[in-house]
């Protein structure tokens, strides 16, 4: 396991844990565990089950599956939904992953720990975060970038490591690819 020391790929934007890496493809036998697992709680909509899949939830959560699919903030009003740091319990259904290996192995607190779905053409409005969030690419192609404001845009690859993403700034993400993203994300507890 490494120190909470990060090492620079571009200060401004992104963020390697050094020391910290991770099987890709024991990353992708864990995606396929869950995704054999996950229930169908939207008959009317199938496919909600796989879109922003929580691997952790908040105390009493009536869908622990789908607790950590929503955002911090109202979109409307601004205001804010939840801390963070309430995410702090990890699917029981999935401590047999090689995600929760993950999750027991990270440097830093995390509330929130996603899958996430971009699919192709799917692009995220601009906007800000209050929390830095890590990024581990599963599946990816190499037109799925993070872009901030400024134009510059990141590609995560698959190397089963964890980027530190500086979504305190504004920024995107978008699949100019014809095949789907998935990443898991951890929301930093700041």
């Amino acid at each position: 396991m490494s120190q909470s020391v990060v090492e620079s790929v571009n200060t401004e934007m992104i963020e390697l844990v050094p020391g910290l890496q991770f099987e890709h493809d024991e990353i992708l036998r864990a995606y396929q565990q869950v995704v054999d697992r996950v229930p169908v709680t939207d008959p009317e909509n199938p496919d909600h089950r796989l879109r922003r899949l929580g691997l952790t939830h908040r105390a009493g959560a009536e869908d622990p599956w789908h607790d950590a699919g929503n955002g911090q903030f109202n979109q409307a009003t601004g205001e804010k939904n939840f801390e963070e740091s309430d995410f702090s319990f990890f699917n029981e259904e999935l401590k047999d992953t090689y995600f929760y290996e993950i999750y027991k192995s990270l440097p830093f607190r995390i509330g929130r720990m996603r899958l996430v779905a971009l699919h192709p053409s799917e692009i995220y409005h601009m906007h800000t975060d209050a929390s830095r969030v890590a990024h581990m690419a599963i599946i990816t192609n190499e037109d799925c970038r993070l872009l901030l404001r400024t134009g510059q845009t990141y590609h995560v690859p698959t190397d089963g490591r964890i980027h530190i993403l500086n979504t305190k700034l504004h920024h995107s993400a978008y699949n100019a690819g014809g095949t789907s993203r998935i990443h898991l994300t951890m929301t930093k507890v700041e």
